[in-house]
């Protein structure tokens, strides 16, 4: 499995080029990538999670945006995003969210039996949360409204082979409070997760392991969710040109300044 990502990254000058470049050549699962400095994107092909080489061009000190992503497998994959808001603030009817507890799903389909689910979620404390899409795409009780876990095969909970279509197993956050996942799977279709949910709970998932709990084979014990977001169509690479913002009329630059600001 293969990535092709298109990032906005604001360069400046061919040092900026120098030290993105020094950046992608020294990073594990980058196969290629070109730089269009006058443009100001970085397109980066290979099996690196695109979340990883997020992380790594905005450790530049760079505004890093991804622009659209795509598989080098098929010519136009659908792709889905998912913005984990803190369900706190969501409960509270907060329309902007103010909380450090934040995250970003990024989802493909590599071909027609294969979708990647590139996940990645910041101020959570340490250890492992279990990762589920729910049926619904009602957020406006945080988790609370989200409705039960997607299982249209109708089985009990379990991991993300065996288990419901929207068990995606556990994320494992660092000391930092940062954690990402990389899923593949063969049972989700994007096509049908277009406005439900995904959360990201507590607790651990036990992964319906848990003969003594019948909770386990509902939710695997997980716990209320701490962050959850609405599945949306996202761009493919090369396939979003947009520069200002309609709704502000700010430079992507400038909303992706006001968004970290919000969540340091």
């Amino acid at each position: 499995m293969a990535f092709k990502t298109e990032f906005a990254v604001d360069m400046t000058c061919q040092g900026c080029v120098t030290t993105v470049e020094n950046v992608l050549k020294s990073t594990d699962g980058v196969e290629r990538f070109t730089i269009d400095l006058p443009k100001k994107t970085v397109v980066v092909e290979g099996p690196a999670p695109p979340s990883k080489v997020t992380t790594l061009l905005r450790k530049t000190g760079k505004t890093v945006i991804v622009r659209g992503q795509s598989s080098t497998e098929t010519a136009n994959p659908e792709a889905a995003v998912c913005i984990l808001h803190d369900t706190e603030f969501l409960r509270d009817h907060q329309s902007v969210d103010p909380g450090k507890r934040h995250g970003l799903v990024r989802m493909v389909q590599i071909n027609p039996t294969q979708c990647a689910i590139d996940i990645t979620v910041s101020g959570l404390t340490p250890g492992k949360h279990g990762v589920h899409i729910h049926k619904l795409g009602d957020i406006s009780r945080g988790a609370e409204s989200t409705g039960e876990h997607y299982n249209p095969t109708n089985v009990a909970h379990g991991d993300h082979q065996r288990g419901h279509v929207g068990d995606l197993g556990n994320i494992v956050v660092d000391a930092t409070g940062w954690g990402d996942l990389l899923v593949e799977s063969d049972r989700i279709r994007i096509s049908d997760l277009i406005g439900r949910s995904m959360v990201v709970t507590q607790l651990e998932d036990d992964l319906g392991r848990n003969e003594q709990s019948t909770e386990s084979t509902i939710n695997g014990n997980s716990g209320p969710g701490v962050l959850c977001g609405i599945i949306a169509r996202s761009a493919g690479a090369f396939q979003n040109k947009k520069q200002i913002c309609e709704c502000s009329g700010k430079t992507l630059w400038e909303e992706a300044r006001d968004l970290d600001a919000g969540h340091a």
